[in-house]
């Protein structure tokens, strides 16, 4: 079995969830860090998903549902850390502001027995 570190690029998010990792076949994810920043001025809502492999966002994968993070805050969701993604599943997120938040972190994959 082999364990490989990715980092999960930092990007700004959109007003409609978008995949910022996806888990390839035959890997499984774990999340060992993941940050969201309010580059703003305002508070912005955030949602995360863990959605499965040819699956789409909703409240069934909803992790994180519109938490608002105030100006320039900085936030890391402990219920990402140490969450499993199956081979083919996508974290996907949004904010309620266009380019005003940003995520960035990293995860684990495994593959192999």
């Amino acid at each position: 079995m082999q364990r490989v570190p990715k980092s999960i690029t930092p990007a700004q998010l959109t007003t409609g969830a978008l995949p910022y990792y996806s888990a390839g076949a035959g890997i499984t994810a774990t999340v060992n860090n993941l940050s969201l920043t309010n580059t703003s001025g305002s508070p912005v809502p955030v949602t995360l998903y863990n959605v499965p492999s040819a699956g789409s966002p909703g409240a069934a994968n909803e992790f994180l549902a519109a938490f608002s993070l105030s100006a320039g805050q900085t936030y890391v969701p402990p219920q990402a850390i140490g969450l499993q993604l199956a081979p083919g599943s996508t974290l996907q997120a949004l904010a309620g502001t266009a380019t005003a938040v940003t995520i960035m972190g990293g995860v684990y994959e495994t593959s192999g027995s």
